[in-house]
């Protein structure tokens, strides 16, 4: 009977050990697999980030686009406007020294005549 009961520790023995061998195994898969979903997580997450970055870019480069157009565009404006009072301001000089002229002419004809 000695026997039987030493065969039965050991048969206790031997599940407790592979239980607790078992057990292991289990969280170290169980925690290989949570590595797994967390990297996997991480790098959907950073996709998620750069397709969001380029979105971003793109519609920063629109929008810069579009101001660079209407600087320029207002630029133009600007400078014709520049150009028509340059021109007005020219043309009336230029009427302002043909009267002063005549007026000159004017008044030697009085003092010669």
């Amino acid at each position: 009977m000695a026997k039987g009961n030493g065969a039965g520790g050991g048969f206790l023995a031997g599940f407790l050990i592979g239980a607790v061998i078992g057990g292991a195994a289990a969280v170290l898969l169980t925690q290989e697999e949570t590595l797994d979903r967390l990297a996997g997580k991480a790098r959907e997450a950073g996709d998620f980030a750069m397709g969001a970055t380029g979105d971003i870019r793109g519609k920063v480069g629109d929008v810069t686009s579009q101001w660079q157009s209407s600087v320029s565009e207002l630029y133009e404006r600007g400078r014709q406007v520049v150009e028509s009072a340059r021109a007005n301001i020219d043309a009336a000089v230029a009427e302002g020294r043909s009267a002063a002229e005549e007026t000159a002419d004017d008044l030697q004809r009085k003092a010669d005549g």
